[in-house]
């Protein structure tokens, strides 16, 4: 008898113990929901959502030639090549995610460069690898910023309070079709009107429909450009309004969203009215936040925790990423200067393969093949 009253008083207090532990960790749980940063609100903000880029842009703007040549320094040699040279180390070590796909990344890359290498060669120019590398690079920039804007919403597990009034909603039937047909189709439409948009801008950023532009003039670009501004605006009213009213939204997804959004947007506007060295001076602060970005993310996905077996490479450099990731910056940043300095067409040619290879693995890497879902402990008693 007092065995069996030991045992279910010691269960009544740890049953009760583990109920104030509940209740005590739901508000921290949805606060950290709420936020949804994958690092630091500091960090985030400043390395993924980039939300320094108008500053960027000033310094540029006000700093005359000596000051963008710096920053253009900067950003081709210690910024933008060593996050496309990072794709080929993570596809090199990262077992578990390049399992059983060795070869075809092996193939694959040697395609590549069997192309490139013909193209240079037949043509004798790098014209047309210039091309595909804008084409190819706009989608990869469009796919990108979606993809983390995706992981942002992933992260928030904050559900939506049902209690909240919402000024859209009414009895009527319609306005119930509307929301079912966003409900299943919300994310597509978002990723084709989000990634669109983008992808327009880096056109009309190239002089497409510019007047003394390298593409033909089309009539009626002018007006469409202020049609297209809809996106963003619906777009970032959309995640405000989420974010404050209905409860489903995380901070860090929203700024993420408004600091992509107003970059692309202010990129638009210059392009509008060919304001060609602000397109120019944008477009510099866009690619310093696409890398900057991408390598946040990348450093991220190597601190996650529970992505890595033991037996994987990648698990003992996560170990000492930070400083593998400083080295790796400033060897692959002075190599790429030294080279450029001697041998500038060979550097823009291997540059361009490495592009080629990031672009192609960047997408393979991060949708990596569906495994079948194994029964967890948990699961299984």
């Amino acid at each position: 008898m007092s065995a069996v009253y030991d045992s279910s008083a010691t269960h009544s207090s740890l049953d009760s113990a583990a109920s104030r532990s509940r209740e005590t960790s739901k508000p921290a749980a949805s606060v950290d929901a709420k936020s949804g940063f994958l690092f630091s609100p500091l960090i985030d903000l400043i390395f993924i959502a980039n939300v320094f880029w108008p500053l960027l842009v000033f310094v540029d703007i006000f700093g005359g030639t000596t000051t963008h040549e710096g920053l253009l320094f900067w950003q081709i040699y210690f910024i933008t090549a060593p996050h496309r040279w990072i794709t080929i180390v993570l596809v090199s070590v990262d077992h578990h995610k390049s399992r059983d796909r060795r070869w075809l990344f092996a193939a694959l890359a040697l395609a590549i460069l069997t192309v490139c290498v013909g193209l240079q060669m037949g043509t004798g120019s790098l014209l047309c690898l210039g091309m595909i590398d804008y084409v190819w690079n706009a989608w990869h920039f469009s796919s990108q910023h979606h993809g983390i804007f995706r992981i942002y919403q992933r992260k928030s597990s904050v559900k939506p309070n049902r209690k909240t009034p919402d000024p859209f909603e009414t009895d009527s039937d319609q306005p119930k079709t509307l929301r079912r047909f966003a409900q299943t189709h919300g994310s597509l439409l978002q990723k084709i009107f989000f990634r669109g948009f983008l992808l327009y801008v880096i056109a009309r950023a190239a002089g497409f429909g510019w007047t003394d532009g390298p593409f033909p003039t089309l009539p009626g670009m002018e007006q469409l450009d202020w049609l297209m501004l809809v996106i963003p605006t619906t777009l970032a009213l959309s995640a405000i309004h989420r974010f404050t009213r209905s409860n489903d939204a995380s901070s860090a997804s929203m700024f993420y969203l408004l600091s992509v959004m107003s970059l692309f947007t202010a990129l638009l506007l210059a392009a509008h009215y060919q304001n060609n060295q602000l397109v120019i001076q944008l477009a510099l602060a866009s690619a310093i936040f696409h890398s900057m970005e991408y390598m946040s993310i990348v450093t991220w996905s190597m601190k996650k925790p529970g992505s890595k077996t033991v037996n994987n490479p990648l698990t003992r450099l996560s170990k000492i990423w930070i400083l593998f990731l400083i080295i790796f910056v400033l060897v692959i940043g002075l190599g790429n200067y030294l080279l450029s300095r001697g041998y500038f067409e060979t550097w823009v040619t291997i540059n361009l393969v490495v592009a080629f290879w990031h672009y192609c693995f960047d997408g393979m890497l991060w949708k990596g093949p569906k495994r079948p879902a194994t029964a967890s402990p948990s699961g299984a008693a």
